[in-house]
């Protein structure tokens, strides 16, 4: 913005609320973004990754989530709401107005939309969920830029769409391009830190093209569940913990098989039908980390490149927190912090949650391998991962126009209610309405918790649906 290179989000500063605003920890989508939604923390909403660590692992989906959501608090005083690409809604379940769920999974079928009808409009437009990026895309940067910035254009084009043909008080749609372009790209040289940056001139045209549809009584929010930065030092707890023991690598001559398969299969297939890529995403070409590791006889793992820690054994605990608190680089530098849960979460879902959180230096990227030459090392390339800090931008006739510097994720969803003119519930941890809304007086209707959350049924994906999640973790960098 301060270069010139985001004209819309610019402009909308000027005349907005704008703040740093502070992720989840982990700073990781699933979380991230529930907690958006829902205005409380991972604790109590229970998403804490892409997988659910209760039992054995699985993917998380919509009905892991244990709060009402934005759309939830408005159904019953009359609010519909148009909601497109919200991680973590799938299924779409019958909402007040449409939804198109999000991530996981990667591909789109009849649970992906309501009303159900809309999915073969969703088929017929060849939308997609997330582009394709693999190998044959990562060695050219503005080719891949292109293509996800492609995708983006279809999902904001529905949109705008479904503002124009259904009824609605509260819209939102997610742009995950920035976030895909940045895993693949960030900090691997000019000319990658370039095609972001185009990248980012490109979701700035598609901001403002939303903008530029809405009446100008609409009150407007961007925000985004984390930041992100480059990270050149590789850091693998896994290697660590195998190291001491905790946990079993299972078959890595069958994993090495399986990476050399996928590596050469990856990403050419973007021009069959759906119908048959995402068998291609599927079990034939997967490597999956998690699946690397025995999860059965492992003492302790860690699935993904953003921080959590599987721990079984209570008498694990400690001793893991310890040791992978002491690890130091060449330089004798703290690599990471490490938290128990209870230090990071609260809520009637805390039992679900990981035992052990890792916070890993500013410099410093997560990498899940098990079997690395050394668990720190400045050798393995470039990289880059989420930071622990985004961005809001507050727009509107009832918004103060001020620069703060910090809200959380779990304040979104109290002020867009406010700014709906529903007064949050004192459930939502998010307590900084009044720093955003002018007259947080006008908020006088308080909506009932929505019944249909608690009781709606349990959903379970296919293996198959589970690999090909797997799968594409791995492909955008979140495994």
């Amino acid at each position: 913005m301060d270069e010139g290179d985001m004209p819309a989000l610019s402009a909308l500063r000027e005349g907005s609320y704008f703040s740093r605003l502070e992720s989840v920890v982990p700073p990781h989508t699933a979380p991230g973004w529930t907690s958006i939604t829902t205005g409380v923390n991972p604790g109590e909403h229970g998403v804490f990754y892409f997988y659910d660590f209760a039992d054995s692992p699985r993917i998380a989906n919509a009905t892991d989530v244990c709060a009402p959501r934005i759309w939830d608090y408005i159904e019953p005083l009359g609010g519909r709401s148009v909601v497109v690409n919200v991680p973590v809604t799938y299924p779409a379940r019958e909402v007040s107005g449409v939804m198109v769920a999000g991530i996981p999974p990667w591909f789109v079928d009849e649970r992906s939309a309501y009303p159900t009808q809309l999915y073969e409009r969703l088929r017929q437009s060849g939308y997609e969920i997330d582009a394709p990026m693999g190998r044959s895309l990562e060695g050219r940067p503005d080719a891949l830029v292109r293509r996800l910035i492609r995708t983006e254009e279809k999902r904001v084009n529905l949109f705008l769409d479904l503002l124009k043909e259904y009824e609605w008080s509260f819209g939102m749609v997610v742009i995950t391009a920035l976030d895909r372009m940045q895993h693949k790209l960030l900090g691997k040289g000019p000319r990658a830190d370039e095609a972001v940056r185009r990248g980012y001139h490109e979701a700035d045209r598609l901001v403002g093209r939303i903008l530029s549809s809405l009446p100008e009584d609409v009150s407007f929010l961007v925000v985004s569940d984390h930041g992100f930065n480059a990270r050149p030092v590789a850091f693998y707890p896994n290697t660590w913990l195998s190291q001491q023991g905790l946990l079993r690598v299972a078959s890595p001559g069958r994993t090495h098989l399986s990476r050399v398969a996928h590596d050469l299969l990856d990403g050419r297939f973007s021009w069959l039908p759906t119908r048959l890529t995402k068998r291609y995403q599927g079990a034939k070409t997967s490597v999956r980390v998690i699946d690397s590791i025995d999860a059965l006889d492992s003492r302790a793992y860690v699935p993904g490149t953003d921080g959590i820690v599987v721990v079984k054994s209570e008498e694990d605990v400690g001793p893991v927190a310890t040791g992978l608190s002491a690890l130091r680089d060449h330089d004798g530098r703290e690599v990471c912090k490490v938290y128990r849960k209870d230090q990071v979460y609260s809520g009637a879902r805390l039992g679900s949650a990981p035992e052990l959180l890792i916070v890993p230096r500013g410099d410093v990227n997560i990498k899940t391998s098990p079997t690395a030459k050394r668990v720190v090392s400045t050798s393995d390339g470039h990289g880059a991962n989420h930071g622990p800090n985004g961005v809001f931008f507050a727009c509107g006739e009832n918004v103060k126009k001020s620069q703060e510097s910090d809200l959380r994720l779990e304040d979104v969803a109290p002020i867009a209610l406010a700014l709906m003119g529903v007064l949050p519930p004192d459930s939502m941890d998010g307590r900084m309405v009044h720093r955003v809304v002018a007259e947080p007086e006008r908020t006088l209707r308080l909506s009932p918790v929505p019944v249909a959350v608690a009781r709606r049924a349990s959903y379970a994906f296919s293996e198959d649906d589970e690999k090909s999640v797997a799968d594409n973790l791995r492909r955008i960098g979140y495994i």
